[in-house]
């Protein structure tokens, strides 16, 4: 089985990520590979597959479209997560909506109709019903006793034992540069940004909006293509 994470930066893929890593790891190998690796993705070398980016190539997202992979799709309002890149990466915000927002709102579009969406505040706010359905979705036997031992693992007291330990260099780490993540789980230092540190000066709020006013309602909320609210023929 193929899965693609492909989550809006800052948004939860993370979590989405290790819920589908658990539930696979229990029915057979399971690759874990990222954008620098996107050749294993389909090398067919272990049984399962989970491809983690904010971008696909023509051959993902024709195997998106045939049913060949599954993929989810995580949000958030987009002014927060560049707000929460800044916070956490640092950065111009006119760049990072350029560079970072704008490919993965072309991205969206083309994968929405094809992907389980969840919204970042339904993973902070539902926890357990996202993990049960993010679990459901991979594995339609994801049972019971896996959601409850997955939502006890990935507790917000666990994961933040675990950001320490990342920070602290007491995991197998991956240096990537300009940050570095634990390899086995893919959270990385600094995980969880202080939305308190948000810049919020309404000239940058203004101009984020209209870098990607295409993509947002009134409210500057990402307009939801899910696909039960697909029109026919999209």
């Amino acid at each position: 089985m193929l899965i693609f994470i492909a989550g809006m930066p800052r948004s939860g893929s993370t979590y989405s990520f290790n819920v589908v890593r658990r539930a696979l790891s229990r029915r057979g190998n399971v690759a874990s590979v990222t954008s620098d690796k996107r050749a294993q993705f389909t090398s067919n070398e272990t049984a399962h597959a989970i491809y983690k980016a904010h971008d696909a190539d023509d051959e993902l997202l024709s195997l998106l479209r045939t049913g060949s992979v599954k993929s989810i799709c995580t949000i958030r309002k987009p002014e927060n997560a560049v707000l929460s890149w800044l916070n956490t990466f640092g950065g111009e915000p006119a760049h990072v909506v350029d560079t970072v927002m704008l490919p993965w709102m072309r991205l969206y579009e083309r994968i929405a109709a094809h992907s389980l969406i969840l919204s970042m505040e339904e993973i902070e706010n539902r926890r357990l019903l996202s993990t049960w359905k993010i679990g459901r979705y991979v594995c339609p036997d994801y049972s019971l006793l896996e959601w409850t031992k997955d939502c006890h693992s990935l507790s917000k007291r666990r994961v933040s034992h675990l950001l320490k330990e990342i920070e602290s260099r007491k995991r197998q780490i991956v240096d990537g540069g300009w940050t570095y993540y634990d390899e086995e789980t893919f959270f990385h230092r600094r995980h969880i940004s202080d939305r308190s540190e948000f810049i919020t000066k309404p000239d940058v709020l203004a101009d984020i909006r209209k870098r990607l006013a295409p993509w947002l309602d009134k409210n500057g909320d990402l307009i939801r293509l899910d696909r039960n609210l697909m029109s026919p023929g999209q």
